[in-house]
């Protein structure tokens, strides 16, 4: 329920603030007297787009705060899902700085617009001439029906479930593309992978295998010197090795003559150790090269074939040459692997169907059981209204397929006059028509919803006397379940609210601002005879304001 509403620095209005309570509230005053811009403040703290041109006063801040009571709400989940405080009185302000950027806050702490308006959307509902059309809507039948058939809870559920099943149908589509592109490039990647099967790339290693090539390519000449060393240094004969040996040995003798000799020893002794590992490792290299003389063609082979698939890919390194592989691995065994993918993802879709189809014919039924109640209702309601040759009727049917609204396919026929035929409304009915028809909806549905507050903006337009005392009845009798502000010309309408209000201009400081006022029982009637007769003195029009009041 709406507590209070402030405005400041929004558009004729300096500075105002309006308390609500229970009941019916009205709200009163001339053409241009500034009652839309309160409509205007309160939208926009709603959530609904700024318009920067009426705030009017550009070096103040403009912000509008609306305090709701949250108590007649089940709104916690709400605030625990979004991480929100709650409180059961919540305050929504939205400001905008001198800048013209704009700010959210919900009991203080910033929140995006989006979240801002499925807040408000709960809350309230602000219904004016311009919203009619949302009757017109193909899809407001089903929110007529649920509403009172108490299906919105399954509708929800049902709804998260259509999403999920929208999203396994794009990702069933996304993959079928997939395939089609693996189907048309798979034998080319057969054959790009098939260049990679004589070449064990994990366990090579270039810089070896360059050097063995070029080995390879000066082998004679390496066996040439190779022998040369292990003939000189190492033969059966008196070699260097050996030669080097004996000095040594002699050197020994007299080693500790002098510390010069001593050195002269240790330093033949390393040259021998490393004559004897040059000659070890002449010999292992000259076995090495004499076994691989067969596989040199084999290696320069493999060699060639790494350089033309480097060329032929434009890769430099080893490493991307190995990903490239890997890549080309990968998407044959996903278009094996995608098809398997597939067949999941139907699976799953087709049992989220069948659970789908089973909702939606359960929500249908419940539906369905509802028309008939509603239909008499509204036919009521419009009798009352002036329109007792109207008639509505709903007409609903299970379609082909489940869809976003079930498998209910629905429209709203109307027709005009007895004997006539239904035809859909928004065909046949005049605005004002469609006008009576709105308000007659939410009067049933505010028996069956959880919305607390509703605001009807001079819907009461172009209405005559008698049938505006009809539509007065109607929004007071609705007033004792929900919380009913009401902007309207009407005296009749106005003299119903438990409250009333005026706006009204005034000037300050040499500018016209826009004020409101709670009126008193004797200026109510004073305003109420002026709604009457423009002249609030006028002593008839005081004693039929005296009549509606009391």
């Amino acid at each position: 329920m709406l507590k209070r509403l402030k405005i400041n620095n929004y558009a004729l209005i300096d500075s105002i603030e309006i308390s609500f309570d229970k009941g019916m509230t009205s709200i009163t005053g001339e053409t241009g007297a500034g009652k839309s811009i309160i409509l205007g403040g309160l939208s926009m703290v709603l959530g609904s787009r700024i318009d920067n041109s009426k705030i009017i006063n550009k070096d103040k801040k403009c912000f509008v705060e609306a305090v709701f009571d949250l108590s007649y709400q089940d709104s916690i989940d709400f605030f625990s899902k979004n991480d929100l405080d709650y409180d059961h009185i919540t305050i929504i302000r939205r400001e905008v700085n001198q800048n013209g950027k704009s700010r959210a806050f919900i009991n203080d702490t910033p929140v995006k617009l989006d979240l801002l308006s499925n807040l408000t959307n709960k809350l309230i509902d602000v219904h004016s001439q311009f919203n009619n059309l949302s009757i017109l809507d193909s899809n407001y039948i089903f929110l007529i029906l649920d509403s009172l058939s108490k299906n919105l809870e399954n509708f929800k559920i049902f709804s998260n479930e259509f999403k999920s099943l929208q999203i396994i149908e794009r990702q069933i589509e996304d993959k079928k593309n997939i395939r089609k592109k693996l189907n048309s490039d798979l034998d080319y990647n057969k054959f790009l992978l098939s260049e990679f099967d004589e070449l064990d790339l994990d366990n090579l290693n270039l810089e070896d295998l360059q050097n063995k090539v070029k080995e390879g390519d000066n082998v004679d000449q390496i066996k040439e010197i190779l022998s040369k060393i292990n003939n000189e240094f190492n033969t059966d004969e008196i070699g260097i090795s050996d030669k080097l040996s004996e000095i040594i040995k002699s050197l020994g003798k007299v080693s500790t003559s002098s510390n010069r000799i001593s050195e002269l020893t240790h330093n033949l002794n390393l040259v021998n150790e490393n004559l004897n590992q040059i000659i070890n490792d002449s010999e292992l290299i000259l076995d090495d090269i004499s076994n691989s003389d067969q596989n040199i063609d084999d290696l320069r082979n493999t060699l060639d074939k790494i350089f033309s698939l480097q060329n032929k890919h434009r890769i430099d390194s080893l490493d991307d040459l190995l990903k490239l592989k890997q890549d080309l691995a990968f998407n044959i065994s996903s278009h094996d692997n995608i098809d398997i993918e597939i067949d999941e993802l139907e699976q799953k879709m087709k049992l989220l169907k069948k659970d789908l189809i089973f909702k939606a014919n359960q929500i249908h039924d419940k539906r369905k059981s509802v028309i008939s109640e509603f239909q008499i209702l509204m036919n009521k309601n419009l009798s009352e209204l002036g329109m007792e040759k109207s008639e509505i009727k709903i007409h609903l049917v299970k379609s082909e397929m489940i869809h976003k609204n079930g498998i209910s396919e629905g429209k709203i026929l109307f027709k005009s006059n007895k004997g006539g035929l239904y035809n859909e409304l928004k065909d046949i009915a005049s605005g004002g028509e469609i006008s009576r028809v709105m308000l007659s909806i939410k009067s049933i549905l505010s028996n069956y919803t959880r919305l607390s507050s509703i605001i009807f903006d001079e819907i009461d337009t172009g209405i005559s006397g008698s049938v505006s005392s009809k539509v007065a009845e109607l929004m007071k009798n609705m007033s004792s379940k929900i919380q009913v502000i009401v902007i309207t010309h009407t005296p009749q309408v106005a003299s119903k609210g438990d409250f009333h209000y005026k706006v009204f201009k005034r000037e300050e400081k040499n500018k016209i601002i826009t004020d409101v006022k709670l009126l008193s029982d004797k200026e109510r009637v004073n305003e109420i005879a002026e709604m009457l007769s423009g002249d609030k003195s006028n002593k008839s029009a005081n004693e039929l304001a005296n009549e509606l009041l009391n």
